[in-house]
């Protein structure tokens, strides 16, 4: 997006792409679909990033979600919203979002540069010299999108940190964002594989509440889905400095705990000579029935056995599944990384460096990020855009 910009705002663009052919990450987004933006104003996107969301506030009114959806429709890939708000394109398929970004590109004018990376990036005076293996190119501006350190199997490797770094920009320690959680006990592991389609998950950090919500997954050391990654985010600053996390899992976050309790009543009068799992069951997932059946120790208990403390227990762990964290996956692992170049070194009306004139930086590069469904790739459509259009020259 930042050199289709470039190249239509009248410069000579360059752009160099370690892996040989582009976009491998893109094809991976979404679960290969492309989650490419989301429904919602601005100004709902600038909360969603919270403190980042003021940083990026101009690049998102100079390039909004609905001129992503736009830009995309001009070139016949026309999209639909979900009814989570996730927006996709109507094929389902992340190529045709790559294709139409290559074509665009090469239709400005673009020339790519494939299978050589960047090793250096110096400055002469005004102009910056690019060392690549097999020779040197020479730029009057220099844009940096290369993405943060996570699925570095995509080429992603943190790069864009070390050029940084080498005029002098200050990089805010890369950490495992929209990953999943590593938790405090081998439990979830007697689950992994069970889902559910929503829940609400609640923590507390430094006296303020939090929380997310969205289908969750137990995996063999945790928990992962929407509702885990989107937490993932908020506990990054503080893992692994502080030893455990206590978060809290409503199963049923539909029903408060009198109408849950309520609903349980009627099921246990209506199936009284059942085990309490089997009529858990109707409600959740058997595996997780049985799990928290055993922590309210009625597992061999019937409906008509069930006292009113065992069925407030039940009711407590339906709510408030206590969960303790201790870590996320690795980064290597993460769709997203949190940290990267400081906000406060790049100008937030062209995305240009504070430090050295003529170096701007665009995507995952900086310090910002957003939750799952769309956010992360709008950061990149709109500060790549801006990145591009703010000014005439030779880039790369």
């Amino acid at each position: 997006m930042a050199g289709i910009f470039a190249a239509r705002a009248g410069a000579k663009t360059v752009v160099v792409e370690k892996n040989t052919a582009a976009g491998r990450k893109l094809l991976l987004t979404g679960g290969g679909r492309c989650n490419l933006t989301h429904a919602g104003s601005v100004d709902d996107f600038v909360r969603a990033y919270g403190q980042a969301g003021r940083f990026l506030r101009h690049a998102l009114y100079e390039f909004p979600p609905e001129s992503v959806i736009r830009f995309f429709a001009e070139q016949g890939l026309e999209t639909r919203a979900e009814p989570d708000g996730c927006i996709f394109p109507v094929t389902d398929r992340a190529s045709d979002v790559r294709d139409i970004l290559l074509g665009q590109a090469k239709a400005a004018g673009v020339q790519f540069v494939y299978g050589r990376g960047v090793e250096r990036i110096g400055k002469d005076g005004r102009q910056f010299k690019i060392n690549l293996p097999d020779g040197v190119l020479t730029a009057e501006k220099v844009i940096i999108a290369t993405g943060g350190a996570s699925y570095p199997k995509t080429g992603s490797t943190g790069d864009g940190f070390a050029f940084a770094r080498s005029f002098g920009h200050t990089i805010v320690e890369p950490r495992a964002a929209l990953v999943p959680l590593v938790t405090n006990g081998k439990w979830p592991g007697e689950l992994a594989g069970t889902s559910l389609d929503n829940v609400k998950i609640s923590v507390t950090l430094e006296g303020k509440g939090f929380f997310t919500t969205g289908p969750m997954l137990f995996t063999q050391d945790g928990i992962g889905g929407p509702a885990a990654l989107d937490m993932s985010r908020l506990l990054a600053d503080y893992l692994p400095a502080q030893k455990t996390v206590e978060i809290a899992v409503d199963v049923k976050p539909a029903m408060n705990e009198s109408k849950l309790e309520g609903y349980l009543m009627e099921q246990l009068c209506r199936y009284s000579r059942k085990i309490i799992v089997n009529v858990l069951f109707e409600l959740i997932p058997k595996k997780l029935a049985g799990f928290l059946c055993r922590q309210a120790a009625v597992a061999e208990t019937t409906g008509s056995q069930l006292k009113k403390e065992q069925r407030r227990k039940l009711v407590q762990l339906l709510k408030k599944l206590p969960v303790s964290i201790i870590s996320t996956r690795p980064i290597e692992e993460a769709t997203v990384t949190r940290g990267g170049v400081s906000r406060d070194e790049i100008d937030p009306k062209t995305m240009q460096s504070k430090i050295c004139p003529g170096l701007y930086f665009a995507g995952e590069v900086i310090d910002s990020d957003g939750p799952c469904g769309g956010y992360n790739l709008q950061i990149c459509w709109s500060t790549g855009a801006l990145a591009g259009k703010i000014q005439r020259g030779r880039f790369s």
